[in-house]
């Protein structure tokens, strides 16, 4: 039986939501996420949970603390020069100005003592945030720091996320769209636009939707960096609707901000897809089979030589198969079908590719 975990922005995510909510839904304890500090060499953090009402629905709330003369991890970099700054994402208000560089953060968690996989996902997602700091402030990647999410607690949860992912496993992963936020925010560089610099970045290729009518606020950030960035790192289909099959568990992560009548919180849900019943899924039962899309387009204006780097480029991005077949289009003009097949996680970043690049 395949399991399917789908993931709902009710009203966004962020890193200690992600982990709460695997939580509530008793996918993973609360105990053996305290555990995990530690094996980062953070022994004096703890990993708390509470329950918490939202708009008057229990979730669960998770934190992340240390004492209080503990303001920098040990694998964190000393502050940066002020005359550096510059080259530097900085978002935290200047209480808080430490600054972590990507590198340290991707050796400390090489070196941790946790499962490869918690580890690798761990990477990934970091190297994602890189990423989107790297281009959003022009720097190289070697050359990034991190401020906000190089805090204690948004590097902790990070790994809390990628514990909790490896723990469930799923075979299928669905998300509904992000919600970003809107209005402004104010963060170290001065004011900027929801979704502010390296979430836009992040953002790239995925889907967004809007802030529900329900959250009044003007000014809000519904959707952090590091919880944009640990759905991005699992390249999920992104859906409507709670996907069909039989629901085996579910929780709610809350946030920290009180939105009165709208819940502000993530949910996860675990299920046993739908099993096929028809008699043409029954007779194939001892076959290996598998789900993928299938692409296709009419093209009657382009060359035989851009068509064959269509296809030669759309191998290279992912596609796991292109052909090309002759036809007559309308009023008897020939024209090229065009067909490509994708995993259905890829498929719609390859279409997107394909209509920028083609003359369909």
């Amino acid at each position: 039986m395949s399991r399917i975990l789908f993931l709902e922005s009710v009203s966004g995510v962020a890193g200690d939501m992600f982990a709460a909510a695997f939580v509530d839904a008793g996918l993973v304890s609360t105990a053996e996420l305290a555990g995990i500090p530690p094996k980062l060499g953070l022994d004096q953090v703890r990993v708390t949970t509470r329950p918490v009402l939202r708009a008057t629905m229990r979730a669960t709330q998770l934190s992340v603390t240390s004492p209080d003369d503990i303001t920098r991890a040990p694998f964190q970099s000393p502050a940066v020069d002020p005359a550096e700054a510059e080259t530097h994402l900085i978002v935290d208000p200047p209480a808080r100005h430490v600054h972590t560089r990507h590198a340290d953060i991707d050796r400390q968690i090489a070196a941790a003592d946790l499962p490869a996989g918690v580890r690798d996902r761990a990477r990934a997602i970091f190297r994602l945030l890189a990423e989107a700091e790297a281009a959003a402030h022009g720097t190289p990647i070697a050359e990034v720091a991190f401020h906000e999410v190089g805090a204690l607690d948004s590097i902790v949860d990070i790994v809390l996320a990628a514990w909790c992912i490896e723990k469930v496993n799923p075979d299928r992963v669905c998300a509904t769209p992000l919600r970003p936020g809107r209005g402004f925010i104010r963060i170290q560089h001065g004011q900027h636009p929801v979704p502010p610099p390296a979430s836009a970045r992040l953002l790239t290729g995925l889907p967004m939707a809007p802030t529900p009518a329900g959250i009044t606020r003007e000014n809000i950030e519904l959707s952090t960096p590091t919880g944009i960035a640990i759905l991005k790192s699992l390249a999920p289909e992104f859906v409507g609707e709670l996907p069909a099959g039989t629901v085996r568990q579910q929780g709610q992560g809350a946030g920290t901000l009180d939105l009165g009548g709208f819940p502000n919180v993530f949910r996860v849900t675990l299920l046993d897809a739908a099993a096929a019943t028809t008699p043409v899924a029954s007779a194939l039962s001892a076959y290996e089979t598998d789900r993928v899309i299938e692409v296709a387009a009419n093209i009657d204006d382009d060359t035989g030589e851009h068509l064959a780097w269509l296809a030669e480029r759309l191998l290279a991005l992912g596609a796991l198969d292109v052909w090309l077949t002759p036809a007559t289009g309308k009023k008897g003009r020939p024209l090229t079908v065009l067909n490509f097949l994708a995993a259905e996680p890829d498929w719609a970043r390859l279409a997107d590719w394909f209509l920028r690049h083609s003359t369909t």
